[in-house]
């Protein structure tokens, strides 16, 4: 009887060291596959912020020539209006003199 025991204690240390292995290769297994999960979303934040950067920039640059647009379209319209009244160039400005201290006020009704 004493070499069945013996048999029962030798598979029950079988088990056990089988199950540590089981146990120590499966959360191997997890962190490995917690740190390439974890590389992922790293390399894709680094890859949104880029995409960021780049449509911050793009939308900067999109901006600019909306304004340098207006500016144009501004111009244009404003030559086109003296044009439509019949406005001409001036060449030489003239300010008129007046003595110091002295300004006119206009009454309106």
């Amino acid at each position: 009887m004493t070499y069945h025991k013996q048999i029962v204690f030798a598979d029950r240390q079988k088990g056990n060291i089988a199950l540590s292995a089981a146990i120590i290769f499966g959360l191997f297994l997890m962190s490995v596959l917690y740190l390439a999960q974890i590389n992922s979303l790293v390399a894709r934040n680094f890859e949104l912020r880029a995409v960021q950067n780049s449509l911050k920039a793009k939308q900067d640059a999109n901006q600019a020539a909306t304004i340098s647009l207006m500016r144009v379209r501004s111009m244009n319209s404003l030559e086109n209006a003296a044009k439509d009244l019949n406005l001409v160039a001036i060449e030489k400005v003239e300010y008129l003199k007046t003595v110091p201290g002295f300004f006119a006020l206009s009454q309106k009704p």
